[in-house]
């Protein structure tokens, strides 16, 4: 019993210790945004913002898209059948703004999902070089776009995501998004994106910035009609179309508020979890159970376990464990650090939710987003896999021997 206690505190040790250098490696990846592009030389940018019942945060999510120090800006803000007072806000916003269109979607058609069927519709009304997706939610500063595309343009990207400040005011609620955060934001392998032929792709729904050229030729969101994570398989969508793909730090730039609330931040999950894994069961439980032993190893065998050395290694991999989380929760919203005291918590919460969300879609027999229900055969169907689409192509990218996150010679982003 000894041994194998030892044994189990070494294997949590271990795989605390791999997901905190892989968290390293994602900060040094990180590209760090443009401060010194001048406005007059970056190209136009329209704004895609689909909105459905998003009264609570949507004119502030809007005006601060007006305000946007770069020239030339133009919005489209779709409204995607909201219930709430979420057209007549944007309508009013309109009547004052002449760079501000709305469009009203009465009705969905068949074989799409609400939100991407607003960012298709409003990225057909664009005539810009380059197109970006946000929530309509989403807080930016005065520079954040001109900064971001000043990055985009100087590295020679296609795609370029932002992550966004997390507004919790409440300590649990800020445990629990940023414990997402930090078990998952390492499984993408940013340090990989400069370089074609990796497997690593990335998107995030509060910042998806677009050459509209690379968007149209990869098929845009016709090709994702029917994902519920569409931010990040837009992702995959485009690096697999061999476009040059980068993520970055916000800065606070961006902020918002994911839901108002613990409850509601873990309740939003359930309607998505499923789909994170490809509505694939049998991931959904391996998922539950990793996360289940890595959240109760190392505390557990830190005070129950009877050989000396397996409570040293376990008391050491709950410590890594607490370090790694409170980082994240410190650097994504503005957090004490103490937040991953809760880790444990957050995370058997974590696996809880995604098997939830798969026995939910399995009992309802489909998947119910922004108010619309979908079967399970049609949101699988139209699934977008990694295996279903080619390595990434080569074409406009850096060469192999170039260091990640490094700009090309003559390049004005920062280091």
């Amino acid at each position: 019993m000894a041994t194998l206690s030892t044994v189990l505190a070494a294997a949590a040790l271990i795989g605390w210790a791999r997901l905190f250098w892989l968290g390293v490696r994602t900060r040094r990846a990180m590209l760090r945004l443009d401060g010194r592009a001048p406005s007059a030389s970056l190209p136009r940018v329209t704004v895609v913002v689909p909105c459905r019942n998003e009264a609570r945060q949507v004119e502030a999510a809007v005006v601060s898209l007006l305000l946007q120090d770069l020239p030339g800006v133009r919005v489209v803000a779709v409204d995607d059948r909201s219930t709430d007072a979420t057209g007549a806000i944007l309508d009013r916003l309109a009547a004052s703004d002449a760079r501000l269109e709305v469009v009203h979607v009465a009705a969905l058609p068949a074989g799409w999902l609400g939100k991407n069927h607003a960012c298709a519709a409003g990225a057909r009304r664009a005539a810009s070089e380059w197109l970006l997706f946000t929530d309509g939610d989403v807080v930016f500063a005065p520079d954040a776009l001109r900064r971001a595309l000043g990055l985009a343009v100087a590295r020679g990207l296609g795609h370029l995501a932002l992550f966004p400040r997390f507004v919790a005011p409440g300590f649990a609620e800020r445990a629990f998004v940023t414990a997402f955060a930090a078990i998952l934001a390492p499984a993408v392998r940013v340090w990989e994106l400069p370089f074609p032929g990796t497997r690593a792709y990335f998107g995030v729904g509060a910042f998806n910035l677009v050459r509209r050229a690379d968007y149209e030729a990869a098929g845009g969101h016709a090709r994702i009609a029917l994902e519920v994570v569409d931010d990040v398989k837009l992702g995959l969508l485009l690096r697999r179309s061999g476009v040059p793909q980068g993520v970055a730090e916000s800065d606070g730039l961006l902020s918002v508020r994911w839901q108002h609330g613990f409850i509601p931040s873990v309740l939003g999950l359930v309607k998505n979890a499923f789909a994170a894994v490809e509505y694939r069961s049998a991931a959904a439980f391996a998922f539950a159970a990793a996360g289940a032993f890595a959240a109760t190893a190392p505390l557990a065998l830190a005070v129950l376990a009877a050989a000396p050395a397996a409570r040293a290694l376990a008391a050491l991999a709950f410590a890594v464990s607490v370090l790694h989380h409170g980082i994240s929760a410190r650097r994504l919203a503005r957090g004490s650090g103490a937040e991953g005291l809760l880790l444990p918590g957050c995370l058997l919460l974590l696996s809880a939710v995604v098997v939830g969300s798969a026995l939910a879609a399995r009992w309802r027999g489909g998947v119910v987003w922004r108010g619309t229900a979908y079967r399970l055969e049609d949101v699988r169907a139209g699934c977008l896999r990694d295996s279903d689409l080619p390595a990434s192509g080569a074409a406009g990218w850096p060469a192999r021997g170039e260091r990640a996150g490094r700009a090309p010679r003559g390049a004005t982003g920062s280091p």
